[in-house]
């Protein structure tokens, strides 16, 4: 069935005219005379069945027709030219990729492997998106993501990437030994992590003690803050020992407990699937795997 839509010559004359006010000015960039573009815009009024432009001599306004219009194509082609920047580009070892990653992962974790994969490839640009949830991976956007969690990922490939080791700490401001008894913890104030809601539980059952009371206390949506806070003295906290491995060198956090808690999800690398056999894509994730294991 034929699409509904006019050409696309008829709406790049109408994006130009738009932005130009001025139908001359638009040819000209186009480079095309004025009187076809004159046409192309009669003919996409004549498909829309709507004025879109009015005219004052050498000066065209858009009419609310053409606003709206105008405000829903320049996305459009936008994303149009990016994708067919990215299909020439395809298999080409320079240009761009974007890596999806949780921000505290990535400032502590990623970029001085970023760094040094862009010292040995300096024909590729590496971009960092950053989310909050797995949720909020968007495909479209990013080349590859790290994700926490256990598969599947309908839509991208996936490669382990490294398990993840929990740990309790607390700055030696608020003990100076890790305490015995995992129930003394709660005894301390506990701060959390919002989209870890069930990390103590993990944490006391694969320690085969209960703990006696849930675990209540203030609550951070990012890890950083989560690590400032402890830092501060201010409570006790379960944090991936990735994540710190700095600030346990340097002493300025100890573990509260002994026990390190190996969990059953792990870090993944997703590779969207329309995005697989890129080169530049494939030449990344093989360097980044090959870094990442031991």
């Amino acid at each position: 069935m034929r699409r509904q839509i006019p050409t696309i010559t008829a709406l790049l004359c109408f994006e130009a005219a738009a932005r130009t006010e001025n139908f001359a000015k638009a040819a000209r960039e186009i480079n095309i005379t004025q009187s076809a573009l004159s046409r192309q815009i009669q003919a996409l009024e004549s498909f829309t069945q709507q004025t879109l432009f009015t005219r004052n001599r050498q000066r065209v306004k858009l009419t609310l027709a053409g606003k709206t219009l105008s405000a829903e194509l320049i996305p459009l082609l936008e994303k149009l030219e990016g994708t067919l920047f990215t299909i020439r580009s395809h298999n080409n070892q320079g240009g761009t990729i974007n890596v999806g990653v949780y921000p505290t992962l990535g400032s502590r974790w990623l970029m001085p492997r970023f760094l040094k994969f862009a010292e040995a490839n300096d024909k590729l640009t590496l971009n960092t998106i950053t989310y909050l949830s797995n949720g909020a991976i968007d495909p479209s956007l990013v080349d590859l993501a790290i994700v926490q969690g256990s598969p599947p990922w309908p839509g991208f490939r996936v490669d382990f990437l490294m398990g993840e080791t929990m740990i309790v700490v607390c700055s030696p401001k608020l003990m100076q030994k890790p305490l015995e008894q995992a129930s003394q913890l709660l005894e301390n104030r506990v701060l959390l992590h919002s989209t870890r809601p069930k990390s103590w539980e993990i944490w006391s059952s694969s320690l085969d003690e209960q703990l006696h009371l849930r675990p209540t206390g203030p609550m951070f949506s990012q890890f950083e803050m989560l690590i400032d806070a402890v830092k501060g003295g201010h409570g006790v906290a379960i944090i991936p020992s990735i994540l710190i491995q700095k600030e346990l060198l340097e002493g300025t956090l100890i573990k509260a407990h002994s026990h390190e808690c190996t969990t059953e999800s792990a870090y993944y690398l997703l590779t969207p699937k329309v995005k697989v056999g890129i080169r530049r894509i494939e030449m990344f994730r093989k360097w980044f795997l090959d870094q990442s294991r031991p």
